[in-house]
């Protein structure tokens, strides 16, 4: 018999099914045996990283990948503060370091740990593994623990404030422009007045100038006062009150009346306006043989200023008297500047005038509001004492630096020295002395100046400058380190500085975890120190 092909359409269909059938089978087979391969495979994030030296260790210690920690998750880095290193595990993490070893943080002792701000917070790094504490867990730490119990879950604790700290420090100042120790020091190793001047204030130059020879300052001496006096010395003064000009050889006393006019007795008789004018005799606005001075109460810082040359004009100011003495730059005012001792060498004190005259040309003009004068007497602009410092014992070499910056014909001055930058009078800053360089007015001020950039100071540590501040030492009581960061107690104090060492931050922390930062000048400003370049101890 004939064997036949059957090619009816159901006959088809089902060769077809059969045939989808066994594809279907061999798929399955080939999907089965490929799942079993991966299953096989390690994924990544379980994948086996090594471990080794003091963190191995304490994994292997701890039950290794079957342990609390569980398998590592990724290598171990060492890039953490201290030169610490640390290895991330899937329940938790190991850090060490050469001072503290290797410890192993996990749970929510680990999540505090991590709140505080790491290795780089409160706590610094783990000192211990967990341990138990009566029904306590806790976990030890450079500076304090944390705790954990069911009932109130973690807790920072961070270890007792100090009764104090030890601040060890350079310099005296704000540290920027001239430093006048330096300035001593580079005379001594034979540097001239320019040669000392544009060191500091580099690129800016010491040059000549006409302009403002023999232009009248305006210098805040008291305020702030409701009264006071003015007592001539061996001569006469006289009161302009409005068209009324009253002489005498007695004591006046000035008053600020409560509808704020200046009220004046002299002789027994009182006058008032709006404001007055005192002139006194052997000056260039009442001439004469008699040379006469003038005391004048609550001046220089509280106490009494004696003054020989100008003239006082008095008036109202925030509701109390404001009294200005009214000076030529040159030779009446810089006289009296009292910022560095006569004693030093000749071109230090040279460098110090033309310093001196260019700070107070450049605020020649308009009037400051706050004082309407153009300069304060005390060290705000410039320490001024007038007659007590131009006459007293020994300040002739200050006379002679000031005259020697100047050309004078006759009584008066045609050119004199000051510095400047691109033709422009700079603004002639300075202090005692710097840390070893000085600091720029962007780290001080927060604004660059060309001029006002760090230099090298280092001079004014030397033997040859005397420098009292070269370095010095304070004590900072906890009460006051409390008192100037505003916290309850103060546990650490940790300070970020700039190049030239001066203080950027500082910030203090206290024994319950809070935080408070001042800049240096700040706290400097706070504590009395004689600079913002020092460390704490």
């Amino acid at each position: 018999m004939a064997l036949s092909l059957d090619t009816t359409p159901y006959a088809l269909i089902m060769r077809a099914s059969a045939a989808v059938r066994l594809t279907a089978l061999m798929i399955s087979a080939f999907a089965v045996s490929l799942l079993l391969l991966i299953a096989t495979e390690p994924s990544p994030v379980h994948a086996a990283y090594p471990t080794g030296g003091g963190i191995g260790k304490v994994y292997k210690s701890l039950g290794g990948s079957s342990g609390r920690l569980g398998p590592a998750t990724g290598s171990e880095h060492c890039t953490l503060i201290q030169n610490g290193c640390y290895q991330s595990f899937r329940n938790g993490s190991i850090h060490w370091t050469k001072t503290t070893g290797a410890h192993a943080t996990w749970g929510a002792i680990r999540t505090a740990w991590k709140k505080s701000g790491w290795e780089k917070g409160a706590l610094g790094y783990p000192t211990s593994n967990e341990y138990k504490s009566g029904s306590e867990t806790r976990q030890s730490f450079q500076k304090g623990r944390i705790t954990w119990s069911s009932s109130r879950g973690a807790a920072v604790i961070l270890a007792k404030a100090t009764a104090s700290f030890s601040l060890k420090g350079a310099g005296y100042g704000h540290g920027v422009g001239l430093s006048q120790y330096g300035a001593r020091g580079m005379a001594v190793q034979g540097k001239s007045a320019t040669q000392i001047l544009e060191h500091y204030y580099d690129p800016a130059q010491v040059t000549s100038t006409t302009k403002s020879a023999n232009a009248n300052l305006k210098v805040q001496l008291v305020s702030g006062k409701q009264s006071v006096t003015v007592t001539p010395s061996a001569g006469r003064l006289r009161v302009h009150v409005g068209s009324k000009k009253i002489e005498s050889s007695q004591k006046i006393t000035v008053e600020r009346t409560s509808a704020g006019t200046v009220k004046v007795s002299v002789n027994g008789k009182s006058y008032q306006s709006s404001w007055i004018s005192v002139e006194w005799q052997g000056t260039r606005y009442w001439t004469g043989s008699q040379k006469t001075t003038v005391a004048v109460s609550s001046a220089q810082n509280g106490s009494t200023g004696t003054y020989r040359h100008g003239k006082l004009e008095i008036r109202q100011l925030s509701k109390a008297l404001n009294v200005l003495g009214v000076l030529r730059v040159n030779s009446e005012y810089l006289p009296g500047i009292a910022e560095m001792p006569a004693s030093w060498q000749q071109e230090a004190l040279r460098a110090q005038a033309i310093a001196s005259r260019t700070y107070a040309y450049r605020n020649l003009g308009s009037l400051k509001s706050a004082c309407a004068c153009n300069v304060y007497d005390e060290v705000t602009s410039q320490r001024f004492l007038g007659w007590s410092h131009e006459n007293a014992s020994g300040s002739s070499p200050w006379r002679q630096a000031v005259a020697a910056t100047q050309n004078v014909s006759g009584s008066s001055v045609k050119s004199a020295k000051v510095v400047t930058y691109k033709g422009s009078l700079i603004n002639a800053v300075y202090s005692p002395s710097s840390g070893g360089k000085t600091n720029s007015a962007a780290e001080v001020w927060g604004s660059s100046v060309p001029y006002l950039k760090s230099r090298d100071d280092s001079v004014a540590k030397s033997k040859a400058a005397g420098n009292p501040y070269a370095s010095w030492t304070a004590t900072l009581k906890q009460s006051t380190a409390a008192n100037a960061f505003g916290l309850k107690d103060v546990r650490t104090i940790v300070v970020t500085r700039t190049g030239s060492g001066l203080v950027k931050t500082a910030k203090a922390t206290s024994t319950n975890g809070q935080t408070s930062s001042l800049t240096g000048a700040q706290l400097r400003s706070k504590l009395g120190l004689r600079s913002a370049t020092f460390t704490v101890g």
